[in-house]
This record gives C-alpha cells, sequence and structure tokens, in this order.
C-alpha cells in the first residue's frame, strides 16, 4: 500500500472508530432512569437514539455540499469539534432536558461526519482494495464501540453516570490527526454534480435493508441494561461488558468480511442468521455467559453486515454522488436506530411484553425474516445465471 493509501486509511479509521461514539451512553441508561424517576423511560431512551434522529438532517446537507461548496478535511473537523464539546458538556449538566438537547447536538455532529467516510474510500482504493478497507473501516468502528461503552460503564458504576461522558475528551487527538492527515476526493469531472432519482434508485433496497437492521439492532443497544439488572446478572459495569462483547465481535464479523466479500449475497444471509441466533440466545439465557455468547454471534452478524451494505451502495452509484449515496443510506439508518425504541414499544404493547426479552425474542423473528429473503434472492439470482450461461 502506498504512502497515501496508508494516510487514508488511517484517517477513515479514525473517523470510524468514532461512528458508534454515542453508544458509550447505553450502559448508564439504567442508572440515568434513576437519578430521574419522574421522567418515563421511552425519555431516557432518547439519550441514545436522539443522536440518531438528529444525524439525519446534518447527513442529507453534509452529503450534497461534501467537496463541492465545502471540503471534506473542513466537514471532518467541525463534526469532529461539535462532537467533542457536545459529548463532554452532559458531564457538568444536570437539567435532563439539556441533557436531550446536547445529545441532540452530538447527533448534528454525527451526521456531518458519517456521508465522508464512503466517498473517500472508494475514491482513493480500487477493487479488492476496497473491501479490505471496507473491512478495516468496519474493525475500526467496533474496536471503537467497545472502548466507548466500555469505559462509559466502567466511569458510571465507579464514579456516578455524569462522568460517562467525559470518555470523549478522546475526540482531541482525532481532530489533530484528521486535520493533518484526511484525504480530498477529487472535485467532479463527468459534470454530475447532483444525484437523481433514477442514479440513485438502486440504493433503495440496502437502505431498506438498512433501517429494518438498525431498528433489530438497537435493541441490544436499548434493553441490555434493563436485562441484566433485571436478571440479577450485575450493574451497569456488566451491561457495558455485554455490550462491549457485541462491539469486539464485531471487529472479528468485520475482519472475516475481508475474506468471504466474494459470497456476495449468500453472505447477508450468514449474517443475519448468526444475528437471529445470538438475540435467541440472549433471550433464553440462564445466566451472563450465555447472554455473552450470544451477545458474540450478535457482533459477528453485525460485523459482516456493516461493510457489505455500504460497498453495495458505493459500487451502485457514480463516483460524484457516493457522499450523497452514502448519506441517503445514514439517514435510512439514523432513522431506524431512532425508531427502534418506538417500533418495539409498540410491537410490546400488542403482543404483551414490556420491553426486554421479548424484545430480543421480536428480533430473533426479524432477522430470520431478513435472511430467508436473501435466501430467495440467492437462489433466484444463481437460477438467473444459469438461464443467461444457456442462452
Amino acid at each position: 500500500m502506498e504512502k497515501k493509501q496508508q494516510s487514508t486509511s488511517l484517517a477513515l479509521m479514525t473517523l470510524s472508530f468514532l461512528t458508534l461514539a454515542s453508544s458509550a451512553v447505553s450502559p448508564a441508561l439504567a442508572s440515568v432512569g434513576q437519578a430521574y424517576p419522574d421522567v418515563p423511560k421511552t425519555m431516557i431512551s432518547l439519550l441514545t437514539t436522539l443522536p440518531s434522529l438528529l444525524a439525519v438532517p446534518m447527513t442529507l446537507l453534509c452529503g450534497q455540499v461534501a467537496g463541492r461548496t465545502v471540503s471534506y478535511r473542513k466537514l471532518a473537523l467541525a463534526g469532529l469539534v461539535c462532537n467533542m464539546v457536545s459529548g463532554i458538556a452532559p458531564a457538568f449538566t444536570s437539567n435532563f432536558y439539556l441533557l436531550l438537547f446536547w445529545r441532540a447536538l452530538f447527533g448534528c455532529g454525527t451526521g456531518i461526519l458519517t456521508p465522508l467516510i464512503m466517498p473517500a474510500m472508494m475514491a482513493t482504493f480500487q477493487g479488492e482494495e476496497v473491501h479490505k478497507q471496507a473491512s478495516r473501516n468496519a474493525a475500526a468502528t467496533n474496536i471503537g464501540a467497545v472502548l466507548f461503552q466500555m469505559f462509559g460503564g466502567i466511569a458510571c458504576a465507579r464514579w456516578g453516570w455524569q462522568t460517562t461522558f467525559l470518555i470523549y475528551v478522546i475526540i482531541a487527538p482525532a481532530i489533530l490527526l484528521v486535520a493533518k492527515i484526511f484525504p480530498e476526493p477529487p472535485p467532479p469531472t463527468d459534470g454530475v454534480t447532483r444525484a437523481s432519482s433514477g442514479q440513485m434508485r438502486p440504493i433503495y433496497k440496502w437502505c431498506a435493508v438498512y433501517f429494518v437492521h438498525m431498528v433489530l439492532f438497537y435493541v441490544a443497544v436499548t434493553e441490555t441494561s434493563d436485562v441484566v439488572r433485571q436478571s440479577g446478572y450485575g450493574t451497569a459495569g456488566t451491561a457495558a461488558v455485554i455490550l462491549s462483547v457485541i462491539t469486539l465481535a464485531g471487529v472479528g464479523g468485520g475482519l472475516l468480511y475481508k475474506q468471504i466479500n466474494r459470497w456476495g449475497i449468500p453472505l447477508l444471509v450468514l449474517a443475519y442468521s448468526n444475528l437471529a441466533a445470538g438475540y435467541l440466545v440472549m433471550a433464553l439465557c440462564p445466566n451472563v455467559l450465555v447472554m455473552g455468547l450470544g451477545a458474540a454471534l450478535v457482533g459477528i452478524g453485525f460485523g459482516i453486515n456493516m461493510p457489505a451494505l455500504q460497498v453495495y451502495v458505493g459500487q451502485a452509484v457514480p463516483g460524484q454522488i457516493r457522499a450523497a449515496a452514502s448519506s441517503v443510506l445514514a439517514v435510512f439508518g439514523s432513522m431506524g436506530g431512532f425508531l427502534s425504541k418506538f417500533i418495539l414499544a409498540f410491537l410490546g404493547a400488542r403482543l404483551g411484553f414490556d420491553g426486554g426479552r421479548g424484545s430480543f425474542l421480536v428480533c430473533v423473528v426479524g432477522y430470520l425474516l431478513l435472511s430467508g429473503i436473501f435466501v430467495i434472492c440467492a437462489v433466484w439470482g444463481k437460477k438467473a445465471k444459469l438461464r443467461t450461461e444457456k442462452v
């Protein structure tokens, strides 16, 4: 790998490392709920889901202006500064609604960063190197989530939930690194400057899959802490360990993608089957060790799925509108993450469960349906290929 690609790879992994930084708050949700007993549980969950909602408009905006009216590097720095300030501020805030404001601002910073990674990657790397870098990005994303969740949970358990937010001081060195080496993809040379509906149409099927996936995946983020406490498995620190297992296994899944990316659609069948199996184990687990095994299966499926969808979207559109395509994909994912708690609460009211293990079982059904859909797609695609070869 040449020097420019090495620098680009490091910069992209740095931003990927911070992609799931909002999850640092997840292990502390139960403790925050105890600190604000008059605030409904759904409102407490907004501390993790509100950033996903506010990321939506910023992602769409930055996807349209990145590399055209504002450079990629300036946008990256703006997003990082926004995340650092709004990430640390809640440590010095006691009003719950002011907490929500800071978390909303944190989502805006994440929304600025989200559409920058994929187009920069696709512009710098070619062929098999794209899959390798996507694998590195996925590994960095999950390593970051492991550290944010683990240290966030430890800080909450030892020094109180407000200290959880101090972990965002780690963004400071990332700002210095990105300012020095973040790549600037070339400006448009083919006259394509805005994405038309026809050019974006191929990505919508992947966006729909991503939406459903994030609705289901975020259940682990919002429910694990309560399940651990209600089952008597431990404290916020224990929940942080379980969530860290998910993201640590996601590192393995991301690295595995580099080896199996040639599978195509069957790769997604493997990812969603792992996610279904993992949620089933977590729903039925008799102790914390078995719950950790289920979390590992969830993480492997997550790690395989993420780089696959990003590469598929990047390959489906012209190079100059990849930032816009990346922003649309991110919007669907953000909306899925934000709506996850509300969708599961609605299903819980209809099916007679109140979060926790019941939500995990819903995820089992959802991922089995996704897996079944892609089994059909794989079989259909194989038959179509055989018919083409005969002709």
